[in-house]
């Protein structure tokens, strides 16, 4: 039997380890168009509130909707907006690719290593259910415990939000 660098079929990477890489062309491209479109919502302006004021007006009417249309580019464009609203706030915050077992997902790391959060997936998690203002205060304390985090020194793991740090 020749050596191989892939495992038996069917056993691709399912206990990998997670593996971390810079966006690639076509995610920036997509991450851009999702910068775009909630650009163009909120009439240039991507500030907190204004983007929360638009989150929870887009939240309401789909939630108002007999038909609901598939929340997943409601969710992808919120969700890179809830990031980038956290890169402005932590210095050294940035996007990344993560690939595991179950697949690639973009994510908000930083160089010093062991804070990894997952903006896309907190507003999955919240979309539909999401308090009025939730998406506001989620932007303060996501950044305020990522930045509390970075000052100790110790990442937090196991909170809430599908992160592995400071929700978000």
């Amino acid at each position: 039997m020749v050596p191989t660098p892939h495992g038996p079929a069917g056993a691709e990477h399912v206990d990998a380890e997670p593996v971390l890489a810079s966006l690639n062309a076509a995610e920036l491209v997509w991450t851009a168009q999702q910068r775009a479109l909630v650009e163009e919502l909120c009439d240039g302006s991507l500030d907190a509130q204004a983007v929360g004021d638009l989150f929870d007006r887009v939240q309401a009417t789909w939630r108002a909707t007999d038909d609901r249309p598939d929340p997943e580019p409601l969710v992808n464009a919120f969700g890179v907006a809830l990031g980038d609203l956290l890169v402005q706030r932590v210095p050294g915050l940035a996007w990344a690719s993560r690939t595991d077992g179950s697949g690639t997902q973009l994510v908000l790391t930083h160089p010093t290593g062991g804070l990894l959060l997952f903006p896309i997936t907190a507003v999955g998690d919240e979309w539909g259910a999401a308090p009025e203002r939730w998406f506001v205060a989620t932007v303060h304390r996501s950044a305020g415990a990522a930045l509390a985090t970075l000052a100790a020194g110790q990442p937090e793991a196991g909170t809430p939000a599908g992160t592995e740090a400071p929700p978000a």
